[in-house]
Parts: C-alpha cells; structure tokens; sequence
C-alpha cells in the first residue's frame, strides 16, 4: 500500500497538482471566447480538487505521517476528508468530460448549429450543476457518520476518528440509498455515457475525413479555404476530446469495477470481511485516477497549438520568430 499510494500515486499526484494549475492559468488567460475553454477550465478545477483529496489520503497511508503520534485514526479520517471528497470530484470529471465528448459530437454532426446550443450561458450552467449534483449527492454518505474525538484502546489515547450517528439499522438504509446512488448509478451512468460519445465521436469523425479525402481536390480546396481551415481546427478538436476520453475510460475502469463489485457483495468495503482486498484495488483505482488527471496537459501541449504558445509564452520561451 506505501509503495503504491505513498510513492507511485503521490508523485502523480504532485505532478498532476502543479499541471492542473498551470491549466487554469493558461485558460483564464486564454479567454473564454471559445467556450470549450469553460469546460476545460472546469475540468481542470475538478482533477485538481480530486488529486488534493488524493494526496492528502496518500499522506494518511504514509508510515512515518501514522507514526508521527498526530491523535487521529488515520485510516478512519482519510476516509471523510479524502476517499470520500475524492469520489465526489471524480464524478464531476466524469460528467465534465462527457459532456465536452457531447459538445465536439454536435460539433461534427451539426458544426452550423453548435453555437446555438452550446452557449456560453448553458455552458456556465451546466458545469455549475456537474459541480453541485454530485456534492448534494455525495453528502448523504456523510448523514450517517462524521469525526469526533473518542478514546482508542489500541493506542490507549483519545483520538479523532469516525462515529456513527445513526443505529445500525438506519445506517445500513442509508449507506445502502447513498451507495445505490453514488457508488453505481451515478460512475455507472457517466462511464457508459463517456463511452458511448466518444465511440459516436470516433465513428463521425473517420466518416468526415474519408469524406473529406473522397471530395478533396485543388478546385474545391481553393473555394473552400476558409471553411477548410475552420473544419481543421474543429477536427483537431475533437481529436484531442476523443484522446482525454480514451484516457478517461481505460482509467475509471478499476473504479467503476470496485463499486459494481461492491454493490454484488457489500463485504467489499472499508469495513467489510474483505477489506484487504478492498484497500488493493482502491490503491491501484486511486492511481489510475490521478493519472487521468495529471496526464491532460500533455495531451493539451501536443495536440493544441493555442493550448502551446500560451504554456511556452507563460515560461517566456515563446517568441513571434520560433512559433511552434
């Protein structure tokens, strides 16, 4: 568990910190005349807030930080203040990302018309809800348990830890409602969505550049240069929305497993009879997870020539002479 979430995931984690802050400063910088860069700068938010979360659970798994004699259960704590915001901001990644795989789908299928319906106004409103659907949502997990200072008698001390307000009747119902929710149809529903959009957007965009090399000739491609160039930079797009929606996918896997694994046998959980191996695969989900949000600017610097002369303009590497 420390080699994976303590070293592995933390130095993700860390890298993936200072690259989502860099994000939303080229974004804001950037403007918000295309309103993709609504999406991506709240995308941007969300790993950042999921890979705090992460860190700070990474840190509560880390010997030296339980050693260190700080009265708190730490296994108990991270699960409140990090294991459980994490989910939440995941979420939010999940829908962000489906809905920019939405956005660049219309854009292909019907480019005349994708101003129309994705304005700036709806574009505000829906990140808004992505952010506070799931946090209402998340919640009910915290209706039935908080921390409080309580003596242990492993380490013979008062400690802040986990309590239960609730008997176990009723915890069981809520635990049972929020996990329902939380744990299967909300990842269940944005994974399946996720997929579905880009595998429309993959479709769309093979039909439109066979088309494309089908109609292409020296006439028309003289008539057309303004358009052309347009669906150039609307193609390039939607290639690199199709990238962060691979990377999403193949990374949410071993999470979305956990929790349908979880709901069929609901001993797998952090307090269940198989929560060793419950503890495993949440390394090996936590991990995936922050390299799904650590790994966009990357894919932002190489696929987006905008996205690059601002990041190399920011480090004062860009000049009108060497444009990249």
């Amino acid at each position: 568990m420390f080699i994976s979430l303590g070293i592995i995931c933390q130095t993700v984690t860390v890298f993936g910190t200072v690259s989502n802050v860099i994000n939303c400063i080229i974004f804001v910088k950037q403007g918000f005349s295309d309103t993709i860069n609504i999406s991506l700068l709240s995308l941007a938010l969300s790993d950042l807030c999921s890979l705090l979360c992460i860190m700070w659970s990474n840190l509560c798994f880390t010997p030296a930080f339980q050693d260190s004699g700080i009265p708190m259960a730490t296994y108990e704590v991270h699960l409140i203040t990090g294991s459980w915001p994490h989910v939440i901001f995941t979420r939010t990644t999940g829908w962000i990302t489906a809905f920019i795989s939405l956005e660049r789908c219309v854009c292909v299928i019907r480019p005349l018309k994708v101003k129309t319906i994705f304005t700036r106004r709806r574009h505000i409103l829906a990140m808004i809800s992505f952010f506070v659907i799931p946090l209402s949502c998340g919640s009910l997990a915290y209706l039935c348990a908080g921390l409080e200072w309580r003596f242990s008698p492993e380490r013979n001390r008062t400690l802040i830890g986990l309590v239960y307000h609730m008997d176990a009747y009723r915890r069981r119902i809520t635990h049972s409602v929020s996990y329902a929710v939380n744990g299967v149809l909300m990842p269940v529903s944005c994974f399946v969505s996720v997929v579905v959009l880009t595998t429309v957007l993959v479709t769309k965009l093979n039909k439109k550049s066979a088309w494309r090399h089908f109609n292409s000739s020296s006439v028309c491609q003289k008539a057309d240069s303004s358009n052309n160039k347009v669906n150039i930079k609307d193609m390039k797009a939607a290639k690199m929305v199709v990238l962060i929606s691979i990377i999403f996918i193949t990374s949410f896997i071993p999470a979305v497993a956990i929790f349908i694994a979880g709901f069929v046998d609901p001993q797998l959980s952090y307090d269940g009879l198989y929560k060793n191996l419950f503890l495993v695969t949440l390394s090996v989900s936590f991990t995936t997870e922050a390299f799904n949000s650590s790994i966009n600017i990357c894919v932002y610097f190489v696929m987006s020539t905008k996205y690059r002369r601002s990041f190399l303009r920011m480090f004062t590497f860009y000049t009108s002479g060497n444009a990249p």
